[in-house]
């Protein structure tokens, strides 16, 4: 695997396992809200469970951001700065103009008198 991407899929797995915890904790302080019961025992374990979960996957996404990106992020490759890359290929090229027009037909000279003959 690429560098970072265990960091980063062990961060998403806990983000995914914190929602086990954090949704039910803030249904149990909304039930008992809303029907002027206390908030039961359980409530603000979920809670701090939860939020300890969303921490510690913030710190995997973290190092493997960092992971990734310590020596600087990736240049993006330009396709014009390519060698290999032909600058005429359809989608590259800036499209044609009047004094490209001889490119259709090479072996013709272009017209220098403007009366049709080269």
């Amino acid at each position: 695997m690429r560098t970072g991407v265990k960091q980063y899929l062990a961060g998403l797995v806990l983000l995914f396992l914190s929602t086990l915890f954090i949704p039910q904790a803030v249904s149990e302080f909304a039930r008992a809200d809303s029907s002027g019961r206390p908030v039961p025992a359980d409530a603000p374990v979920l809670l701090a469970v939860g939020l300890v979960i969303v921490l510690a996957a913030a710190a995997c996404i973290g190092w493997g951001y960092w992971l990734t990106h310590r020596r600087g992020a990736p240049r993006t490759r330009n396709p014009e700065d390519d060698p290999d890359e032909p600058l005429l290929r359809p989608g590259y090229d800036p499209g044609p103009s009047a004094q490209d027009s001889w490119r259709e037909h090479p072996l013709r000279r272009p017209d220098r008198g403007g009366d049709g003959r080269p």
